[in-house]
């Protein structure tokens, strides 16, 4: 599974419909609004370990990716697992410079606002990753479709 900066992963790109996704995907394992924002529609596949969100007020677009898949990769260096100064040195080092870091106690995130991604660390090590399609202004989003 390999992280395409701005685009998404894989053949699932950003603006997508939920429609198109599932006709590469197959039917998600589950589907739930998210109780903070019920217009935003998530689907997940247990297998993949791949939670998508489609965004409800944007034409049911796909527009946010959560993932724990272990076979998860940026131009074919592995991601999960590692300690994030491996991460943001040996795997997004040539594309990548600025990281935001937030201590949430249990676990740390480091976020990069240019890419929409976030690396989630617990117990020094890239546990999760999350990346949105990211802005192109203050009101509009840079679909990759």
């Amino acid at each position: 599974m390999e992280i395409k900066l701005k685009e998404g992963v894989d053949d699932l790109k950003f603006g997508m419909t939920r429609k198109e996704i599932i006709s590469i995907l197959g039917e998600p394992d589950r589907s739930f609004t998210d109780g903070d924002d019920d217009t935003e529609l998530q689907l997940e596949w247990n297998d993949r370990k791949l939670r998508l969100t489609f965004y409800q007020n944007h034409n049911d677009r796909f527009g946010y990716l959560r993932t724990k898949n272990q076979k998860l990769n940026f131009e074919g260096k592995e991601i999960l697992e590692r300690s994030f100064e491996t991460v943001r040195n040996e795997v997004f080092g040539n594309v990548i410079e600025e990281w935001e870091c937030d201590d949430y106690g249990t676990f740390l995130t480091y976020f990069n606002e240019e890419y929409w991604l976030t690396c989630q660390v617990e117990y020094g090590v890239v546990s999760n990753v999350e990346m949105g399609v990211p802005f192109k202004n203050e009101e509009e989003y840079e679909w990759a479709v």
